[in-house]
């Protein structure tokens, strides 16, 4: 009972955007992620088929080194079987880590739209990040090689997306004006990056995320504070010179970077209020970023905040989640 308690105790703003605050959609996209020629997507024979989708694997070659086997993307497709061109939401992975998340959106929406929508579940088993390798160089010159390996394997993400929509662009059963995406802690930086680029998302869940990325790699606790402290105390870096460290290597992709580049009114943050790797700072940077849209703050922290999406949590954020896309897409 605490437990459950504690993954649905939460504070709820609705959206408070300023007088003066501009949507301007993203005419251009920084260069780092422009992108070029159509995709070749591979969609597999169906592998399962539901009451109301068929399941194909979708498969194509990454825009970058994101670091997946043979440099591709991989993917579930919920494909719905009524006619006519039908929502899309997107789903990305937390790479590396958990597949609960996803995966748990990915089936429950498909079931509750009764077929009106198409779902892709993005898979990410290959980390952005190597935590455990970052936190193990040797030298400071292999700690800078794999952090600019890293930052690629981020880029490449947000190419990759973009990629996504193009082919999503071409398919008849996919209304290309109703496209949400829904991404968790990584992701859903990746996710905001990816709107201050590209107009083609409509609709957003963006949960444990953030703006100032360089302010989250020198705060943040757990894997990514190993890091940090190998790197202050093997190499003799300063807080300050490791903060513009990533200052640099991140800085384009930084959502706060792209403010009024989002709409507010269809965009969702959902954050823990006692998140120990998304400082308040970078949290209330994005909010503000984004145009002040609505914002559920859970009683949690980073991690035992994602207990909301379990039976644990009642599947709190979950019915949040799915309302929020039923009301916006």
């Amino acid at each position: 009972m605490l437990t459950s308690a504690g993954c649905i105790a939460h504070l709820h703003r609705p959206p408070s955007t300023p007088d003066d605050y501009a949507y301007t959609p993203p005419q251009t996209a920084h260069s780092l992620f422009d992108h070029s020629g159509p995709v070749t997507v591979e969609v597999s024979d169906p592998v399962d088929t539901t009451r109301f989708h068929e399941v194909v694997e979708l498969s194509f070659p990454s825009g970058g080194m994101n670091g997946g086997p043979d440099r591709r993307v991989e993917a579930i497709y919920y494909k719905s079987l009524s006619p006519g061109a039908k929502k899309l939401v997107v789903v990305l992975p937390i790479w590396g880590t958990s597949t609960y998340p996803p995966s748990r959106i990915t089936r429950g929406y498909a079931r509750r739209s009764n077929g009106d929508a198409n779902i892709i579940w993005v898979l990410g088993n290959s980390p952005l990040f190597p935590w455990s390798g970052l936190s193990s160089t040797e030298t400071e010159a292999q700690f800078v090689r794999m952090a600019q390996d890293s930052a690629e394997r981020y880029r490449s993400a947000v190419v990759d997306m973009r990629r996504l929509l193009d082919w999503a662009e071409t398919r008849p059963e996919i209304d290309d004006a109703r496209i949400a995406m829904v991404g968790f802690s990584m992701s859903a930086l990746v996710t905001a990056t990816l709107m201050g680029n590209d107009p083609r998302v409509s609709t957003a869940v963006l949960m444990m995320g953030g703006a100032n990325l360089a302010n989250v790699f020198a705060t943040c606790s757990n894997r990514a504070g190993e890091v940090r402290t190998h790197v202050l105390t093997s190499f003799g870096w300063s807080l300050e010179r490791y903060r513009a460290f990533f200052e640099n290597l991140f800085g384009p992709a930084d959502p706060a970077r792209y403010a009024g580049r989002y709409d507010p009114n269809d965009i969702l943050l959902i954050e823990a209020a006692f998140d120990d790797c998304m400082p308040r700072e970078s949290r209330d940077a994005l909010w503000q970023a984004a145009g002040r849209p609505e914002r559920l703050t859970l009683l949690a922290r980073h991690r035992s905040g994602f207990y909301s999406l379990t039976p644990l949590g009642l599947n709190f954020v979950r019915r949040k989640i799915y309302t929020f896309l039923d009301e916006h897409l």
